[in-house]
């Protein structure tokens, strides 16, 4: 069963445990509660209208509430203990909400049944939720036992600490959702430590090898305490936008500037920036497409004004396309009003300047309140971009910079947004230098992202729109 089946199963059954939970609590407040639900039989209490309505919404309302816990995620990741902390947790949280809008009101006369009402309510939904997510977690846990479903990973280096690698594997299984493939070699060592059936190849082989195993993520264990051989090594892993971690050495432990964890019993360092926290990816992913509905509706008039004025401000298309490089190095076309004559780039991709002939009267105007740019809100309600995030390049551009700038393909494991840390702080850039430059703020913005990043961006954003301060 591939990832997203699993998710429509894990999907289908807590909108049916959430069911089962909700009548088996309403039939057990009935029979213990009679004399306060105002029914005389069952059927009745289960069926008149209010009833039925609420049965819909509360499946409904779970299931929004694992949503944004971030459950529906990574699904080959998932642990029986991990199963019940995150079903014990969104539980308590999702009765306590329901009972709030739905259950408060119904006992008016008998205050203290309300610590009798959430306990039982939350008793009986964890159970059901439990034991039908088990059914499916168990199963897969058992076959990832046995080498099926893990996560492929790759480990490069085939020295003293890829062979303690291979060593703690084989020893410990921690971690049965991770399947060990392979090693390759980085040419950091000059003596092989592991047995050769174990190397798979050398660094010119990884693309081929990483297409074949399907491999998800990258664990460096070299043996070179040069830290500038590390990062030479990073600079040519970064192209395959796939998580990297790395053994970590003595410094990295008591450094206390890196964040450590565990795997396979052996503490690692995340080499690649950690995203946000699922919940807060979910949050942020549902505001940006609501949000970008909302805006696409209430600014319907100004886009007949705009499409007006742009329209007699010279000849051509009202709008205009580019292809630009987005997550996971995927191209998309974003649109944007357009504000060059047409036919601007006759012998290939060129950047704006300030005093840019090519820009029409009317799309000066535009570029200074950065209007040309609310077109983009339709790439975000499509999926491609988000309201925050680094700002696009087209691939002419991106091909430029990894050359100086290799790390320019971390940028490529979130959307691209909108607007940016980097337009907030640097500002436009006319320059694959410039670019470079910018690039420091976006590499800040991983490594420290978050719902409330994300707000702070759109603030400062808004002030030198309002001031005309736009390119």
């Amino acid at each position: 069963m591939k990832d997203k089946k699993r998710l429509i199963v894990y999907f289908i059954l807590d909108l049916l445990s959430a069911f089962v939970a909700w009548q088996i609590f309403s039939i057990i407040r009935f029979y213990i509660f009679h004399s306060t639900t105002g029914f005389s039989d069952l059927s009745t209490f289960l069926f008149y209208p209010k009833a039925v309505w609420v049965s819909i919404f509360v499946p409904v309302f779970w299931v929004m509430i694992y949503y944004f816990s971030g459950y529906y995620t990574q699904p080959r990741r998932k642990t029986n203990l991990g199963d019940i902390l995150n079903t014990a947790i969104t539980t308590l949280v999702g009765v306590l909400v329901l009972f709030f809008l739905i259950l408060i009101d119904d006992y008016p006369e008998s205050p203290e049944l309300y610590y009798d009402i959430i306990l039982g309510f939350y008793i009986i939904h964890f159970i059901c939720t439990w034991l039908l997510r088990l059914a499916i977690t168990a199963p897969m846990i058992n076959l990832q036992s046995k080498g099926e479903l893990n996560v492929p990973i790759f480990v490069l280096g085939t020295g003293a600490n890829a062979l303690r690698v291979l060593g703690e594997f084989n020893k410990n299984r921690t971690n049965m959702a991770y399947k060990l493939m392979g090693f390759i070699r980085t040419g950091k060592t000059n003596i092989d430590m592991l047995p050769q059936e174990e190397i798979l190849g050398t660094l010119v082989d990884l693309p081929a090898l990483i297409e074949k195993y399907k491999v998800e993520e990258l664990i460096i264990a070299i043996d070179s305490p040069n830290p500038d051989n590390k990062q030479s090594l990073l600079n040519k892993l970064y192209i395959y936008n796939l998580p990297i971690k790395s053994v970590a050495s003595k410094n990295d432990m008591i450094s206390g500037n890196v964040s450590l964890f565990s795997l396979f019993g052996i503490p690692m360092v995340r080499m690649t920036p950690l995203l946000m926290p699922v919940w807060q990816q979910n949050v942020k992913s549902f505001f940006d497409r609501f949000g970008s509905l909302v805006i696409l509706i209430l600014l319907i008039p100004v886009f007949i004004y705009l499409s007006f004025r742009v329209k007699n401000d010279s000849s051509g298309n009202i709008f205009y396309s580019q292809k630009r490089v987005g997550k996971g190095g995927k191209v998309f076309k974003m649109f944007k009003f357009r504000t060059m004559f047409s036919n601007s780039e006759p012998d290939g991709p060129l950047l704006s300047s300030v005093d840019d002939p090519r820009v029409t009267p009317f799309g000066r105007v535009m570029r200074k309140y950065r209007l040309d740019e609310l077109p983009q809100f339709y790439n975000v309600l499509k999926g491609d971009m988000s309201l925050v995030g680094p700002r696009p390049e087209r691939q002419f551009f991106v091909d430029q910079i990894v050359i100086s700038a290799p790390h320019y393909y971390l940028t490529q494991g979130v959307l691209p947004g909108i607007t940016s840390w980097g337009m907030v702080k640097y500002g436009y850039a006319n320059s694959v230098e410039k670019m470079i430059k910018r690039l420091e703020y976006d590499i800040l913005y991983l490594e420290n992202q978050s719902i409330l990043i994300d707000v702070k961006i759109l603030i400062f954003t808004l002030k030198p729109l309002f001031k005309g301060r736009g390119v």
